[in-house]
C-alpha cells in the first residue's frame, strides 16, 4: 500500500516502514545505525541515507554496507543541510509511515514492529512513539526515559513528548504540511511533531523503542542557543500568543506533564542509577 492510498482504506494493515538518516561526517556511529536498522528485518522496506559529502569515511561505509543489505539507498553530495537531507529522503519514502533514525542514534532490535503494532488500523495515527534510552559515544546506557502519555498542549508549552529515534511518522502527513522546514536549524523534529499532532491522534506505546547518543560533537551539545530561540519561535508561531505569556504556560505545562509522569509510572526510569558492566 502506498502513502497516498491509506486515507481511503477503512482498514489499513501497516507492515513496514522506510527508514530516513541524514548523515554528515557521523562515520564514528553509523556503522551500529546502519546495523540497527538491517536488524529490524521484515519491519523495513528500505533505509534511505543521505550523506552531505561527508570526508570522514562515511561514503565507504555505505559503500560497503548497501553490498550486503540492498534495502539501503544512500546518496552522497552537499547539501543545504538536516533538513534538505530529510526532505530528499522523504521523496523516495513509499510507505504510509516512516522512521527518522540520525546517524549517530540506533534502534533497539525488533522495536519497529512494536510500534507498527499500535497503529490503530481504523483511526491512523500521525505519529506513534514509544520510550528511548540515552547512550554515550560507546554505546553504554546513560539514562532510559519513560515517556508520558501525549498531549499536544502540553508538547506546545513545555515538554517534547517524542523523540524521533523512537517513532514513526504519517508519511502523507508529513508531505501535505509541508515537509521538513529547511529554515530551521535544530528543531525540524519539535515543528514536524507539532505540525502532525495538530492533524490526528498520537499513540503511545510503553516499549524502548531507540537510543538517542549523547556525544560532544552533537548538535544537541553544541547549539543549545539555537534550540531555544527555535523553540521559542515556534511555541510563539503555533500557538499565537506572545513570547512573555508563553513563560507561566511552560511552568503549568511541565506541572501537567509531571503529574502524568507519576500517574503513569515514568518516575522510576529517571531515577534509576544505570550500571554498566566493563
Amino acid at each position: 500500500m502506498s502513502a497516498d492510498q491509506i486515507e481511503n482504506h477503512e482498514e489499513a494493515v501497516i507492515e513496514s516502514v522506510c527508514v530516513i538518516t541524514p548523515c554528515f561526517n557521523a562515520g564514528r556511529f553509523l556503522q551500529p545505525c546502519l546495523d540497527s536498522v538491517a536488524a529490524q528485518g521484515i519491519y523495513v522496506s528500505k533505509h534511505v541515507v543521505m550523506d552531505g559529502g561527508s570526508t570522514d569515511g562515511s561514503a565507504e561505509i555505505l559503500r560497503q554496507q548497501a553490498q550486503s543489505d540492498a534495502r539501503l539507498i544512500w546518496r552522497s553530495e552537499r547539501d543545504a543541510g538536516q533538513s534538505d537531507a530529510l526532505n530528499k529522503a522523504l521523496r523516495l519514502v513509499d510507505t504510509p509511515y516512516f522512521a527518522w533514525l540520525n546517524a549517530d542514534d540506533c534502534l533497539l532490535p525488533d522495536k519497529l514492529g512494536a510500534l507498527l503494532r499500535a497503529v490503530d488500523s481504523k483511526r491512523l495515527p500521525s505519529i506513534v512513539y514509544g520510550d528511548y534510552q540515552v547512550i554515550d559515544a560507546d554505546g553504554a546506557v546513560l539514562k532510559r526515559r519513560r515517556q508520558p502519555s501525549f498531549n499536544y498542549w502540553d508538547c506546545l508549552y513545555s515538554y517534547l513528548t517524542v523523540q524521533n529515534c523512537a517513532a514513526i511518522f504519517r508519511t502523507d502527513l508529513c508531505r501535505s504540511t509541508g515537509g521538513f522546514d529547511a529554515r530551521l536549524n535544530f528543531c525540524m523534529d519539535y515543528d514536524l511533531i507539532l505540525r502532525l499532532a495538530a492533524t490526528g491522534p498520537v499513540v503511545h506505546t510503553r516499549d524502548y523503542i531507540g537510543c538517542f547518543r549523547h556525544h560532544e560533537g552533537a548538535k544537541t551539545a553544541q547549539l543549545q542557543d539555537v534550540c531555544a530561540k527555535e523553540t521559542e519561535m515556534l511555541r510563539v508561531k503555533y500557538s499565537r500568543r506572545a513570547a512573555p505569556e508563553l513563560r507561566w504556560r511552560y511552568w503549568a505545562g511541565k506541572a501537567r506533564v509531571a503529574t502524568r509522569m507519576i500517574s503513569e509510572g515514568c518516575i522510576p526510569s529517571r531515577l534509576e542509577k544505570i550500571t554498566n558492566a566493563k
